[in-house]
Formats: C-alpha cells, structure tokens, sequence
C-alpha cells in the first residue's frame, strides 16, 4: 500500500473520531439551514457555544504552551527545516488561502484579512502525531518573526 493512502487512512481514522468533525459538520449545516431559510439560533444556545469556544480556544493555547516549554531546544528540528516550515506557514499558506478566497469569491477587503489570517500559528499537528516538533518550532521561531512579516502583508494589502 503507497505511504500516501495510509497516511490518508490514519488521517481519516483520526477526523472520524473527533467530536470536532461532528461539530464543524453541524455548525455547516445550521449555516446552510440559517441562510436558506432565514432561521435564527436560540439565544441560550448561542451563548453556551460561545463559551465553548472561549474556554476551547484557552486550552489549546495552554496545551500548545505545555508542549513547547517541554522542547529541549527553541529550533528542535533543525534549520533547514525551520527554514522550509516558515516559508510554508508564511508564504504558501497566505498563497493557498488567497486562491481558495478568490475561488469562492471574496473580493476587497475581506479578502485581504483571508490572506493576513492565514499566516497566523496552526494548532492540529500535535493532535494528529504530524511532527509535532517542526510544530513547536514554527510557533515559537514563527511568533519571533510573525508580527514583521504581518506588517509587511498589511502594508502590501493595504488594510
């Protein structure tokens, strides 16, 4: 079997199991529901899942802290690899996103935001086992270097 199907299986092994498909699943579809049919949310349940996603959001950043302080060094995978990891969190992310944008649509200013967003910290490699050393290293070294390149994408887009 080639590496790729069976990185495909462990992957597909792995969404099916997280409450978080299950959740992003019915989130598209109230969306879809809401849109269509002009359908409001309950305000009771508009809060509890705020407050899910404000506590949800303050876990993952306290589990991504936890694993980095535990890296025996800021760059642990090397600098070459360092090197790859940011151009890829910094330029063919902002890259992908901005044709998937313009693919759907998005025009102006929305788009803009799209593509600054995209080069924001990622948070799933370590979830999934996908070398979450290159992960700790992006964030770390990436935060170093994120607000000047921020500001940069900022300056070219104009926002």
């Amino acid at each position: 079997m080639p590496p790729t199907r069976l990185i495909l299986i462990m992957v597909w092994r792995k969404l099916i199991r997280n409450p978080n498909t299950y959740s992003s699943l019915i989130g598209l579809t109230w969306s879809l529901i809401s849109f269509r049919w002009n359908v409001e949310m309950p305000a009771i349940i508009a809060k509890s899942i705020s407050i899910l996603s404000d506590a949800g959001l303050g876990m993952a950043m306290f589990s991504l802290g936890l694993f980095m302080a535990l890296q025996p060094r800021i760059i642990a995978c090397g600098n070459s690899v360092a090197a790859f990891a940011m151009a890829v969190r910094f330029l063919t992310g902002p890259a992908v996103m901005a044709a998937a944008s313009i693919a759907v649509g998005l025009r102006g200013v929305l788009l803009h935001v799209a593509i600054v967003q995209a080069a924001l910290p990622f948070v799933f490699a370590k979830e999934y086992s996908l070398h979450p050393d290159i992960l700790s290293t992006a964030v770390i070294f990436g935060m170093l270097i994120a607000l000047p390149i921020t500001l940069v994408y900022y300056i070219v887009l104009g926002i």
